[in-house]
């Protein structure tokens, strides 16, 4: 196994429908909402350049949950979840969990997190996987999107409170709840990388751009079905740095530039030849 070089992902998340990523509640507010989204807990200096930070208190995106979305929605197309149930022996709890045969595309492009997997491999004498292939980066709102945000909701306001309510069926009784979300509308900056180490990587990178369209058809985040998550990637840009990039001998390639996903799509056969 030898490096070979990387895709840079960049990319633009836009919420079409309100979106809540969770976080945790970290002070008592009478009134408030017991269902906050992640937000930066300290500013970021410069993160727009000229002295523009992120302000503490914006929404951001993990890339553990892009990832981790991605993933679980990856296992569905790809059958993981049927084997994983199948080894489970009727055990609900390990058959739910992310696959960790450590062979399967999904394994090796998103990692496995069981030691053991390698264990078991090295002593059926069976190839390791290597390093996940795939690295999700955080996402943060746009500067353009902060700017939008605090104009309509007020200084240092970047969310919306979203009342739901629960009617009893039979006593008509409301039981009222708030939920916290980021405005439709809003879009954050997202980047993945995706590592080569062999030739038959390149067919792996199918799974980042598959990924992304499947998350399209779904949700991100929680409420899903009740209408929140729903999202689009635009302005995809990808750049090959091959690994004499990084010794100095070799300059990147800009494979594509602000394109939308299906444009994407339509080139990766392209694309892949670099790996």
């Amino acid at each position: 196994m030898r490096y070979k070089g990387s895709f840079i992902i960049e990319y633009r998340l836009r919420a079409l429908t309100g979106l809540r990523v969770g976080g945790s509640k970290e002070e008592f507010d009478i009134g408030g909402t017991d269902n906050p989204v992640m937000k930066v807990p300290v500013e970021i200096p410069d993160y727009y350049g000229e002295n523009k930070p992120v302000p503490k208190g914006a929404p951001y995106i993990p890339g553990s949950s892009i990832k981790g979305k991605m993933r679980s929605l990856l296992e569905w197309v790809y059958g993981r979840v049927e084997v994983m149930y199948g080894r489970a022996n009727g055990d609900i709890e390990k058959a739910g969990k992310p696959c960790d045969c450590g062979e399967c595309e999904v394994c090796i492009v998103f990692g496995t997190g069981d030691a053991k997997t390698y264990e078991r491999l090295a002593k059926e004498g069976k190839e390791q996987p290597g390093p996940p292939r795939a690295k999700f980066f955080d996402l943060y709102p746009t500067e353009k999107t902060l700017e939008k945000l605090e104009d309509t909701l007020g200084k240092g306001i970047f969310t919306e409170i979203k009342t739901e309510n629960q009617i009893n069926r039979i006593t008509s009784r409301a039981n009222p709840r708030k939920v916290e979300r980021v405005p439709a509308g809003a879009e954050f900056e997202g980047r993945i990388i995706f590592d080569c180490f062999k030739e038959k990587d390149r067919e792996l990178l199918d799974l980042i751009f598959n990924g992304m369209r499947k998350l399209e058809d779904n949700f991100l985040g929680g409420y899903g079905s009740r209408g929140s998550g729903r999202i689009e990637f635009k302005n995809i840009s990808v750049i090959w740095r091959p690994a004499d990039y990084y010794k100095g001998k070799a300059q990147e390639e800009k494979l594509g530039e602000d394109i939308t996903l299906e444009e994407a799509l339509s080139k990766l056969e392209e694309w892949k030849k670099k790996c």
